[in-house]
């Protein structure tokens, strides 16, 4: 035991100079700085890749990068400051592949995203007023207009008071602000309180599924997952191709539980929370097996407001985070979390760098 609070030790520390963005990682050069980015290079195990990270003819930060797991990592490889009004990127050096080194030199024009995305970043309003004010700036995207939980039902007061006794705890008081409001992005939505309600009963009402039986949820879902199910709360409907669903897991998380996520293999796996505080996951029937559950940097449940936040990131700003071209890298200095910057090679003299912080991919980011 002691040798494991040990190693969980050793993590942690390696992971908060990582996202600290030291050792491994250079500041911007001498000037403002907007946000931050880190650049997290996919190739394969063994694989090097070591390069000079020039902004507006700048040498801000040098990357120097062996992989030890193949794919996208969680953590950055690197992390440097963004300046202000940068409009240009480039990255020279050289990547190993197998046995063979070759040199890169390449340079994208960039678009900052910031003038949309900035109203959901700023911090010293309610969360639920930097919603709107998102809303304004991508109102083809996000509607929200108030309500009253599905007053029609049931006021969202009562509502929450009894999804409060049928858990058996206290909800977020975050999730009780959704009460006052109808919020749809796209085709997807947060449920009225008089709808909100356990995992369970909404697949078996909305999935298709049975309890038991060919297509029973105690045949599909192991008892750990059937479990989690049977005491969450549904709070989010994602209408695509299948159902999808982001919930709110009173429990929280099972020290070293898989987060199922995307990428990112070799991670040290769930770590404990805030007391009381629960996890929140995404499911999807295509995977319903293993919910992916939302972590924060150093691997622990991310907060609520995190977590309803993040909703908008991939629904929302997935809508204008896409270059226009190959030569075009986007940005986000409104971000307060560094930017994921997704490093690849399409050939060995062919880098391609793109923002990954607003994709589908559920909680890589």
């Amino acid at each position: 035991m002691a040798q494991r609070r040990s190693i969980l030790a050793g993590i942690s520390a390696w992971l908060a100079t990582v996202f600290a963005g030291a050792p491994g990682s250079v500041s911007a050069a001498d000037g403002p700085t907007a946000g931050r980015a880190g650049i997290h290079p996919w190739i394969n195990a063994g694989d090097k890749v070591v390069a000079d990270v020039i902004v507006d003819g700048k040498l801000v930060a040098q990357l120097d990068h062996q992989a030890t797991q193949p794919g996208l990592k969680k953590p950055p490889a690197l992390v440097f400051g963004l300046p202000v009004g940068l409009k240009r990127m480039r990255l020279k050096g050289q990547v190993t592949q197998g046995a063979k080194t070759s040199s890169f030199d390449k340079t994208w024009t960039v678009r900052d995203m910031a003038p949309f995305s900035a109203p959901l970043y700023e911090q010293g309003k309610p969360w639920i007023e930097r919603v709107r004010g998102l809303a304004k700036k991508l109102e083809d995207t996000i509607s929200i207009e108030p309500g009253d939980g599905g007053a029609k039902k049931k006021p969202a007061k009562a509502a929450f008071a009894d999804l409060e006794k049928s858990l058996g705890v206290a909800l977020p008081p975050l999730v009780k602000v959704l009460g006052d409001w109808r919020i749809e992005i796209g085709d997807s939505y947060f449920l009225s309180a008089a709808d909100m309600g356990k995992v369970t009963d909404l697949l078996l009402r909305e999935g298709g599924y049975q309890r038991t039986g060919a297509n029973g949820l105690d045949r599909i879902l192991s008892p750990a997952v059937r479990a989690r199910y049977d005491r969450s709360l549904a709070v989010f409907i994602e209408v695509g191709d299948g159902l999808g669903v982001m919930a709110w897991d009173p429990v929280g998380a099972t020290p070293g539980e898989p987060p199922n996520t995307w990428g990112d293999k070799g991670n040290p796996g769930a770590r404990p929370g805030t007391p009381n505080e629960g996890l929140w996951y995404w499911l999807h029937q295509d995977h319903i097996a293993t919910p992916e559950l939302l972590l924060d940097d150093d691997y622990r449940p991310k907060t609520t407001e995190a977590a309803l936040t993040h909703v908008f990131q991939r629904f929302a700003l997935s809508d204008v985070d896409s270059p226009e071209t190959d030569d075009e890298l986007v940005v986000d200095s409104a971000n307060p979390r560094a930017n994921l910057l997704q490093l690849h090679f399409d050939g060995p003299r062919k880098p391609r760098l793109w923002l990954r912080s607003y994709d589908y991919h559920y909680s890589l980011y």
